[in-house]
């Protein structure tokens, strides 16, 4: 039996997973491991994501969706974030 080949899909959201993604992104080879609460570096994203945090805040990453599917026998894996903008001091 072959491993078949896995694709991989990022997404990133804002207030909900029902809206359309911010920025997306695929790949052939996994994405590193995201938690809730980790701080996102949205440097390069401010065209796709139309605000630019101001230099006491920050974004985090308050919910993660993952969602798999086989269709016609390809196999995928998608990670989705919602983040949210955060002051830089709060503890979260």
């Amino acid at each position: 039996m072959s491993a078949q080949q896995i694709e991989y899909s990022f997404e990133v959201y804002e207030k909900s997973f029902t809206n359309a993604a911010v920025w997306s992104v695929e790949a052939i080879t996994p994405f590193p491991a995201v938690s809730i609460g980790d701080r996102f570096n949205h440097l390069g994203l401010d065209i796709a994501w139309g605000k630019t945090a101001s230099e006491e805040e920050e974004y985090r990453v308050v919910d993660i969706d993952h969602v798999f599917s086989d269709t016609g026998g390809k196999l995928a894996h998608k990670t989705r974030v919602k983040l949210m903008l955060t002051h830089r001091n709060q503890e979260y």
